[in-house]
């Protein structure tokens, strides 16, 4: 079997990561080499393991770095970047694959051009234009679907139903740690993301806390983290996953702040593998992933309820934490899904409609 793994162009997929879609592609592609698929990742320059004669063009901000958001583009980028993918839509066409597994957000995978490779798209993110437009547009030439989690398959409106394949966390990297007495947050620092109310809360806990991440966002940096830090919250910087692991290791809790309905949460899972219990907003697909200890859940946006639960973090039992990430979301479980989800897709030939007819 071999497989084209189309991942974002924003970034590349090399540690220390962007987010969440850069992991998930990683671990899917190393994942699948492992169990013995032959995989080409078409991603930007800088990317690991990757196909270099062709590349995606990645984000610059250079003179833009006031207006840097990770769901926005400076100024020509948009139309760069799709034409690059309409440019490997149309190569991956005349290509040696079996399948395209497609985990961008380009609308350019859903053209109306002809297939003659079966694809798969997974859903990362909540449905949004220009991408559900374009689907819905395509119709049954769409393709096949995956989504992260039940909840961010309920969202969209497809064709055909998406099939839930939850996300993976590699449980050896993110292997037990000690515990400690501290907090920490990481992640992107976005304002989705919530770190704000993460410190808030913490402090009204009177649990110190470690803040890991990537500043994707400088404006909410300055305006809303910047004030807030201090000995008791501490940003250590943009780390990458061994180093992660070793700081999460070393918690007593992971504090999970969505201010949106977070696709699934891959932070959660990572600090379960690491023995270390969440505190977190029930929004998204995060009840989803702790549906076996809603107790670790609060009010979405209240920081009261948020520090209640970092108490009862504190006192969850850290070998049922572990259990929770290897029993459900060790990254073996994820590969096994998407197998067998590419031997369906590929075994019912599912093409665009016109070739089919």
């Amino acid at each position: 079997m071999r497989i084209a793994v189309i991942g974002p162009a924003r970034m590349p997929i090399a540690p220390p990561f962007g987010g969440g879609l850069e992991v998930f592609c990683d671990r899917l592609t190393a994942g699948l080499r492992e169990a013995g698929v032959q995989v080409d990742l078409y991603a930007s320059a800088g990317s690991r393991g990757h196909r270099q004669e062709f590349e995606l063009p990645g984000i610059d901000w250079t003179g833009h770095e006031h207006i840097a958001r990770d769901d926005a583009y400076p100024p020509g980028a948009q139309d760069i970047e799709h034409t690059a993918y309409r440019q490997l839509f149309e190569r991956l066409q005349d290509g040696p694959y079996d399948l395209i597994h497609n985990n961008s957000v380009s609308p350019a995978f859903f053209s109306g051009a002809a297939r003659r490779v079966p694809m798969l798209t997974t859903l990362h993110v909540p449905p949004g234009a220009p991408l559900d437009e374009a689907i819905s547009r395509a119709g049954s030439s769409a393709g096949s679907f995956a989504a992260v989690s039940a909840f961010t398959a309920g969202q969209w409106q497809l064709p055909e139903p998406a099939t839930v394949v939850h996300n993976g966390v590699d449980t050896r990297t993110f292997a037990a740690g000690p515990g400690g007495e501290q907090a920490v947050w990481f992640g992107r620092i976005t304002p989705e993301k919530g770190l704000h109310l993460a410190i808030d809360a913490c402090r009204a806990a009177g649990v110190p806390l470690r803040i890991i991440g990537r500043c994707a966002e400088p404006r909410y940096f300055t305006t809303e983290i910047e004030p807030r830090l201090g000995d008791d919250a501490l940003w250590v910087g943009h780390l990458d996953d061994a180093q992660i692991a070793a700081e999460v290791g070393a918690a007593a809790v992971t504090v999970v702040t969505p201010c949106w309905d977070e696709p699934f949460g891959l932070v959660t899972i990572e600090s379960l593998s690491c023995g270390t219990p969440v505190a977190a907003f029930a929004r998204g697909g995060i009840p989803e992933v702790l549906a076996d200890a809603p107790e670790l859940l609060a009010r979405p946006g209240d920081v009261d309820d948020l520090s209640a639960a970092i108490g009862r973090a504190r006192r969850f039992d850290r070998a049922r934490a572990r259990r929770m990430a290897v029993t459900r979301f060790d990254r073996r479980h994820m590969v096994a899904g998407y197998l067998r989800l590419y031997s369906e897709v590929i075994g019912t030939g599912r093409v665009a409609a016109e070739l089919i007819s």
